[in-house]
Parts: structure tokens; C-alpha cells; sequence
């Protein structure tokens, strides 16, 4: 959520004295906390009182069955040396790609696109001829155009009843196009993810660092003063864990990986980033509605079992699905993962950020602001960081993120639990 050559400086500082053992949790922390909560801009004009809510909509990924969370990270014990033990095929039949799975960064959606784009091209230059690709998010469909257009048969399994994976935006329930999902391109200038927006034309919108505290009663909260966890936030937002979960020194490698290669203001997709499969179109067929649950393979043939289907017969396989689907052990494979691909899967991370976005009938927040902070007295990462979407929509919405364990324990609540701590929220600052 950060300003993207700002924070890519940031972590590339403190990714070099970790190595160098010449910064201690507490000044990595301090360093960490003089990003967000620098340069907030002039409060605006309050209302007094809140306007009418007129409808929601709610992520909760850690509940979701195709994805078991949001994306994934570094957990502590966990390190690059577990991705590229998931990277290697299993007999030159069964390969993995993914966020997760990217041998430079994860988390983004240009690691998804890369790392099914690496893959496809190591099956391009083999012999097989026929082959299936389990899950139609940006890395699968990817995979799959590639080797479409390298004279591949191609077939896509998704279980959900769209393509799209953590791609998916929702253009009927509050009136405009929403990302529930992916948002946005972080650090366009040199993307690829922006060069595909590119081929098809797609509209972007910079959103440039603008950001407030506020505190009850619609007081300017200043730096200094400051809630001292908001310090975390950075990392909490972009890996969906707590910073204490996390291995930093991998977790910063990464980040000093993926800063350095991408440049300029981050940018979302006003008519929804879902536009971006247009550019993945090509001649591959896409089966919805199909969950893989068994995966039998042996030195010659690889096996495909939908749920209530025979087994479809393929030269090879990419199992694209997310982490905590693997982590869920939903597709049985015979004969099973090695061993060092089962313990690298237990101990990578599979983190939370989940959306909560409310139509009203008018803005009442700091609608010339894009990052609303407010000290809300609730648990760290719940309904303490809201996104200005409206800006970009030109509609009264505004959306709140909710992240790693705070996130975790609103899944469990009903819905009108969640909307009406979020509304407690707006209403202890606004009113």
C-alpha cells in the first residue's frame, strides 16, 4: 500500500544491515514506521454526521476452498531453498507454478504471471504434446496461452465457476467494478503485467502517496503520537502475517528483489483488474466448474481425476492451485509428493488480507485522501487501514483492509458482526 519507490528504498536498506547484523528488531521496526506514517495530508472538511450505508462486500479468503488464504510469504523456518525444492517436476510430469512459487518474489501478480510463464516455456521444449493445467489464475492461464501458441493441446481445470483465481472482480453488488482480490499494479514502469494491459488497451489510475491518521472525533493524529503498532503495518498488509511469523531476512531478500526491477506510482484498474485475461486469450480450453482431486502419474502418462469423473489421461500436468490449497492436501497424488516437497509446503506461509467495501449515500471520510488511518481501539489489523476507493470509481465507496490474525478471527463472524465494527469505526472518527 505504500508509495512503491519508497518502500522498495526502505526495505533495500534494512534487507543490507540485516545481512550486515548491524540492525536490532527494535531500529528495523523504527525504520519500518517512518514510511507509513510520514507526509499525511491536510485534514478535509468532516461532516458531522455520517451518511446512510447502503450496501457491502465482503473477502473472506481464508475460508475459501480454492484458496485457503490470500497469498503467501517467508515463514520463520522457511526459506528460498523451499521454493525450489516445489519448483522441481516430479519425473518430468507433474509441475508446480504460482505466486508461491516465483524463484525471484511472491505475493504479486506479476510473480503469479511470470512464474507459469517460466514453466510453460521448460514444457514448450520437451515432447509432450498433451497437456493439463490445474487452475485458471493469471499463472495457468498464462502457462496456457504460451503453450497453446507453441502448438501444445492445452486443457484448464478450474474449480470455481469463473477464471480468474484471487483475480476477481465483483461488478453487480454495489454498482461499480470492485477487486476483491488483486488491485494493483505495484511499480508499473517496466511491469509485465503492465505490458499486457498494454496489448488490450486497458484504462489504469495512479494513486500516489496520501495518507491521514485520525483519532476520535476526527482529530489529526501526528506521527509522534501515533499508535506504536501501526509501525508494522508495511509488512503486515503485504504479507498477510504478523512480523513476528515472518523470516525477515528472506522476507526482505525478496523484497529488495522485486523493488529493484519494477519503478513508478502503483495503479489500479477502475473497470476491474479482471480485463487483464483478455490479454491471456488463445486457443486452450477452460473446463469451470471442475475441481481436480486426484492426480495419478508414472514415467510415462499423468492421470487427471475431476470429482465424479473417470480419470482423463495427459503427457504431463502444471498444478498452478495456491499454496494453501497444497497446504490443505485437496488433490491426492499417487504416488504421493516426496517427502522435502511436503515439508517445504508445511513450512511456507500462507497469509490473510481480506476487504470489507461499504457503499453510502455520500462520502462523509477524507475523500481528497487516499489511506484513511483510524485509532479505532480495536485488535491490530482490524478496520485500521481504509482505502479511498471512491476516488478512483467516482462513487461513495470506501474500503477497509483487515489482515493476518485480526483478519483471521473476523472469518468466523457473521456478517453483520464485521459491517458493524466497521461502521463503529467510521462513527468514532467521523461523528
Amino acid at each position: 500500500m505504500l508509495g512503491h519507490m519508497t518502500y522498495s528504498i526502505l526495505l533495500s536498506t534494512i534487507s543490507n544491515q540485516i545481512r550486515d547484523k548491524t540492525m536490532d528488531r527494535r531500529n528495523f521496526m523504527a525504520m519500518v514506521a517512518a514510511v507509513p506514517l510520514s507526509g499525511y495530508a491536510k485534514a478535509a472538511d468532516v461532516p458531522k454526521t455520517p451518511s446512510p450505508l447502503v450496501g457491502y462486500v465482503r473477502t473472506n479468503w481464508s475460508q475459501d476452498p480454492f484458496s485457503y488464504g490470500s497469498y503467501s510469504y517467508f515463514a520463520k523456518g522457511s526459506g528460498d531453498a523451499d521454493r525450489k525444492t516445489l519448483l522441481e517436476p516430479i519425473g518430468d510430469r507433474v509441475y508446480f507454478a504460482g505466486e508461491a512459487l516465483n524463484p525471484h518474489y511472491q505475493v504479486s501478480v506479476q510473480a503469479a504471471f511470470e512464474s507459469g510463464q517460466s514453466v510453460a516455456k521448460q514444457l514448450a521444449a520437451t515432447a509432450h504434446k498433451n497437456i493439463a493445467i490445474i487452475g485458471a489464475g493469471v499463472s495457468g492461464s498464462s502457462a496456457a496461452k504460451l503453450l497453446s501458441e507453441q502448438g501444445k493441446n492445452v486443457v484448464v481445470f478450474e474449480g470455481r465457476n469463473r477464471i480468474g483465481g484471487r483475480i476477481w472482480t465483483d461488478r453487480k453488488s454495489l454498482g461499480t467494478p470492485l477487486d476483491l482480490g488483486a488491485s494493483w499494479i505495484h511499480g508499473p514502469d517496466g511491469n509485465p503485467i503492465s505490458a499486457l494491459s498494454n496489448d488490450v488497451g486497458i484504462k489504469r489510475i495512479p494513486t500516489p502517496d496520501d495518507n491521514i491518521i485520525r483519532g476520535k472525533n476526527g482529530r489529526k493524529i501526528w506521527t509522534l503520537l501515533a499508535p506504536g503498532w501501526l509501525e508494522e503495518w508495511g509488512l503486515y498488509t503485504s504479507t498477510g502475517a504478523e512480523v513476528g511469523k515472518l523470516n525477515l531476512k528472506a522476507t526482505m531478500n525478496q523484497y529488495e528483489q522485486y523493488g529493484f526491477g519494477y519503478k513508478g506510482t502503483d495503479v489500479v484498474f477502475p473497470n476491474g483488474y479482471d480485463e487483464i485475461f483478455m490479454a491471456l486469450r488463445a486457443d486452450y480450453e477452460v473446463q469451470l466448474n471442475a475441481t481436480v482431486d486426484r492426480i495419478e502419474h508414472s514415467g510415462t502418462e499423468v492421470m487427471i481425476g475431476v470429482q465424479d469423473k473417470d480419470l482423463e489421461k495427459y503427457d504431463a500436468v502444471i498444478v498452478t492451485v495456491p499454496l494453501g490449497v497444497l497446504k490443505k492436501k485437496v488433490i491426492a497424488l499417487s504416488p504421493a509428493l516426496p517427502e522435502q516437497k511436503q515439508a517445504a509446503i508445511a513450512r511456507m506461509g500462507m497469509g490473510t488480507l481480506d476487504k470489507l467495501y461499504l457503499r453510502f449515500e455520500e462520502p462523509f471520510w477524507d475523500d481528497k485522501s487516499n489511506i484513511i488511518t483510524p485509532n479505532n481501539g480495536l485488535p491490530r489489523g482490524q478496520f485500521n487501514f481504509w482505502f479511498n476507493i471512491g476516488k478512483y470509481v467516482n462513487q461513495p465507496i470506501i474500503m477497509a483492509f483487515n489482515a493476518g490474525t485480526a483478519a483471521l478471527q473476523l472469518s468466523k463472524e457473521p456478517d453483520n458482526v464485521v459491517v458493524d465494527r466497521a461502521l463503529q469505526t467510521l462513527a468514532g472518527v467521523y461523528l
